[in-house]
Formats: structure tokens, C-alpha cells, sequence
């Protein structure tokens, strides 16, 4: 199924160091989850769907739910390695009730992604503070685990979208870049009056194909997170203070108060003032 990063609730079940012992072997024994493994050091075999793969330091493994995996250490150069096995699912909010968690049968990433250094050693990181802060059974640490696993999947898209547009593109970490730029200022200057398409062209990348790229990373185009953003201000604005609609209207980016309270009602099923009387406010 598709999904959004926004989106995604995760249930971390373990994280768990592989001491690097000379010539060890295991196999996968939990197959009805997610893993993330990063290899920090070493050499190895894995096995995969009856395939041989070697592996090494600075390689991301991804496995999905039901893929079975044999792994080999060298003897000479034994893997040094962390594992995160999770659960996750896409959830949304339609109006003011969230529908039903679905579960994500598998991420947009392959099964092996060797890591340039940079990435590498961010990465790497990540997978050490995870393996710092797990402790069984503690809610805070485990919620510091899941915003790292946030920050990592995130990462390791970047990577993933990169490579996928290097070979469309002459630049793939450029269109990645120009993402993270081109959403920032909508993140930033969503009370100002934008024009996407203007803002779009100032990347360097085309319109069209910033837009599609955006939709494929963030689940939806340019415009309508905009929008969506522009909305989650005004309800919060509605819910926790005691401005005007004229004023929060500007604040949220429309210089229009009727078009404001039209596009409102559209996306919420109340004008702003029903909204904020049904709320106690």
C-alpha cells in the first residue's frame, strides 16, 4: 500500500548489537516484521531468496515482512552490526476522526543500499543512538527510539530517492536537496502569498518534475500540502486563541476572508466561527 512519511505510526520491537565474532552465523527468526540492519564494519555472505549476496561496512539491509535471510560473518573480518525490528502502519485523519491504522506491508527501499561515507556516518549514527536509548519495557526511551527511527527512514529515503533520480537525472542528491529547500520555504513562508510554480522554477528543476517528485515523497503535490498546512495553523489558531477570523486568515496566508472561511468550511465541514463554537472556544 502507499503511504506518506507524515503518516506512519511505528512500534519498535527490539534493537540489538551483533557482536563482531569471527565466522558467526544466524538466521532471520522473526519474518513477521520490518528489520533494519546496518553494517558498520566487516565482511559477509547473506542469503536471500536462494541468492548469495557479499556485504560490507557502510550498507543499509532493509527486510520486509515474510523474507527469510541467512548470514555468514567472515572469519578474517567479522561484521559488527545493528538491528532494529519494528511494525509500522499509515494512519490519517479524515475530518476529526482518524481512520483505522493499515499496516505497511513493505517501504519504498531495496533490500541492500551501500551507503556513500557522508551518509554512512549519519546513518550510523542514528543506529547507535537507537541502540543507546533502548531499554525493554521503558515508554520514553522507546519514544526516543521511534524519533530516531523517523529520522532514519527519512534519511535512508533521501539516499533511496537519490539513486532512483540519478539515473533520470544528472544530479540525484540535487533534486533531494532542492526538496528539502523547496519544502522549508513552504513550511516557513506559508503566510505569505507563494507561487508554487515561481518557487518550483527557482530550484533549478522543472515544475513538473519537482511536483512529481514532491507528490512521490510526501504523498501529495506541492499545492495541496500547502493548503493542508495552511489549515492545521488556522485550526490551531481557532482552537488556542482569541483572534479574529479576519486575523487568522492573514496569519495563515489569505488576504481574503471570505475565500478563507469558503475553503474552511470546505476542508473541515464548519465555517471557522462553527468550528471554533463547537469547540468551546
Amino acid at each position: 500500500m502507499d503511504y506518506a512519511l507524515g503518516n506512519m505510526v511505528v512500534h519498535i520491537h527490539w534493537v540489538i548489537a551483533k557482536p563482531p565474532l569471527p565466522g558467526w552465523e544466524d538466521i532471520r527468526q522473526t519474518v513477521s516484521g520490518h528489520t533494519f540492519y546496518y553494517i558498520y564494519s566487516g565482511k559477509g555472505t547473506f542469503r536471500c531468496e536462494e541468492s548469495d549476496l557479499e556485504v560490507s561496512g557502510g550498507t543499509l539491509v532493509y527486510l520486509w515482512p515474510g523474507l527469510p535471510l541467512y548470514m555468514k560473518s567472515s572469519d578474517a573480518h567479522p561484521l559488527r552490526m545493528t538491528m532494529i525490528l519494528f511494525d509500522c502502519a499509515s494512519l490519517i485523519k479524515n475530518e476529526n476522526e482518524w481512520d483505522t491504522p493499515k499496516s505497511i506491508e513493505r517501504l519504498r527501499l531495496p533490500f541492500l543500499m551501500p551507503l556513500q561515507s557522508e551518509r554512512a556516518g549519519r546513518i550510523g549514527e542514528q543506529f547507535r543512538e537507537a541502540e543507546r536509548e533502548w531499554v525493554p519495557g521503558d515508554l520514553v526511551r522507546e519514544t526516543r527510539v521511534k524519533s530516531v527511527w523517523y529520522r532514519l527512514v527519512q534519511e535512508v529515503q533521501e539516499v533511496h530517492e537519490a539513486a532512483e533520480a540519478g539515473g533520470r537525472h544528472n544530479d540525484g542528491d540535487g533534486i533531494v536537496e532542492a526538496l528539502r529547500k523547496f519544502k522549508e520555504k513552504l513550511d516557513t513562508a506559508f503566510a505569505t502569498e507563494l507561487r508554487i510554480t515561481e518557487l518550483a522554477e527557482q530550484t533549478g528543476f522543472s515544475p513538473v518534475y519537482l511536483r512529481r517528485t514532491f507528490g512521490s515523497r510526501y504523498g501529495c503535490s506541492p499545492k495541496e500540502y500547502l493548503n493542508h498546512l495552511r489549515n492545521e495553523h488556522a485550526v490551531c489558531r481557532l482552537l488556542f486563541t482569541s483572534d479574529s477570523v479576519t486575523d487568522i486568515a492573514r496569519a495563515c496566508g489569505y488576504s481574503d476572508v471570505y475565500q478563507f472561511s469558503k475553503t474552511f468550511k470546505k476542508r473541515n465541514g464548519l465555517s471557522p466561527i462553527e468550528y471554533r463554537r463547537m469547540q468551546g472556544n
